[in-house]
């Protein structure tokens, strides 16, 4: 049984950077925003399911967030460990149109 989504994704398109723990910031697109997460892709390095990682989206200050899921190498799908405030979704969304 597949569980329900907790929150409408918003088609966006947009690049950002992600952080591995010490290891330097490297772009990678990002997509499917929520305020719990998103879909980041064009990884450069395989992430594994569990990983926790900073990713810096637009001027935001990093989040950090953990990784729910990977397609090998390709794409994965982050949970924030902090959800984004409403407002600052909203900002993102008037900054990041699909």
């Amino acid at each position: 049984m597949i569980a329900a989504r907790k929150q409408e994704r918003a088609s966006v398109e947009g690049v950002c950077r992600y952080r591995f723990g010490g290891g330097i910031a490297v772009p990678v697109r990002i997509s499917d925003l929520t305020e719990g997460g998103c879909r980041i892709s064009s990884i450069p390095r395989a992430l594994a399911i569990g990983d926790h990682i900073s990713i810096s989206i637009d001027t935001l200050a990093p989040l950090f967030a953990t990784v729910k899921w990977v397609e090998s190498g390709r794409a994965a799908g982050l949970k924030f460990d902090n959800p984004l405030y409403p407002s600052v979704f909203s900002w993102l969304l008037s900054n990041m149109k699909a």
